[in-house]
């Protein structure tokens, strides 16, 4: 994503000075994350800018419908980590046996 392309593709998208950064920020928290809710959030923060960039060219169709497919997906997945989540014992990744 450099600016040229953007000049290309006609992008007058303010919100891209907010959505790189912020999904970087937020693979940062996944690095001091010990437990699974941590975890969760932070992919969950990551994978809604994801979802915005995806629908960012909002005179295509193909835009669109990849963002909602993407959506539908990641909504589908969500759950299923979260259920797995609860199956599991512990919360903490590392517990330490002293």
């Amino acid at each position: 994503m450099c600016f040229d392309s953007f000049k290309k593709e006609r992008f007058d998208a303010f919100e891209f000075i907010v959505l790189i950064p912020l999904p970087t920020r937020s693979m940062l928290l996944m690095i001091p994350a010990h437990d699974l809710i941590a975890m969760y959030l932070a992919i969950e923060l990551q994978s809604l800018c994801f979802y915005v960039i995806a629908a960012s060219k909002r005179n295509s169709e193909f835009s669109m419908e990849a963002s909602s497919k993407y959506l539908i997906l990641g909504a589908f997945l969500s759950g299923i980590l979260l259920f797995g989540c609860d199956r599991t014992s512990t919360d903490q990744f590392l517990e330490t046996s002293l």
